[in-house]
């Protein structure tokens, strides 16, 4: 198995970053490995792989992924702004409803082993 270094461009006109890599017979099965290990979100422009210790890159034709277009709403954590908002919204709806827990959190009563001497 040869191994490949996985490549990143973030936007058009960037150049390679190397930001991982793939054990794999050929260049098609890196660029598969890479994308599913790697850029199953969309979170780049485009991606690559290289042969270690080799000059020539093999860039993916089609980074949108085999499905096609890849659900773009998880490319950035700032697609997440307002769920704490959100969050508490509802915790305050359900207090009014009388359907919080305002307990405290019961004790852990699970039994935990003894960690095992070193050499024994």
């Amino acid at each position: 198995m040869r191994v490949w270094d996985v490549l990143q461009r973030r936007k058009a006109g960037d150049g390679w970053e190397v930001v991982g890599g793939v054990k794999a017979p050929d260049a098609e099965v890196a660029l598969l490995l890479a994308r599913e290990s790697l850029f199953r979100h969309g979170e780049r422009d485009t991606f690559a792989v290289r042969r270690r210790g080799e000059d020539e890159v093999h860039e993916v034709a089609d980074p949108t992924g085999i499905g096609g277009v890849i659900a773009r709403e998880f490319r950035r954590t700032d697609a997440f702004a307002g769920v704490g908002a959100k969050h508490r919204r509802v915790h305050e709806e359900m207090a009014r409803r009388g359907l919080v827990i305002d307990r405290p959190r019961p004790p852990d009563l699970r039994q935990r082993r003894e960690p095992e001497a070193a050499g024994a």
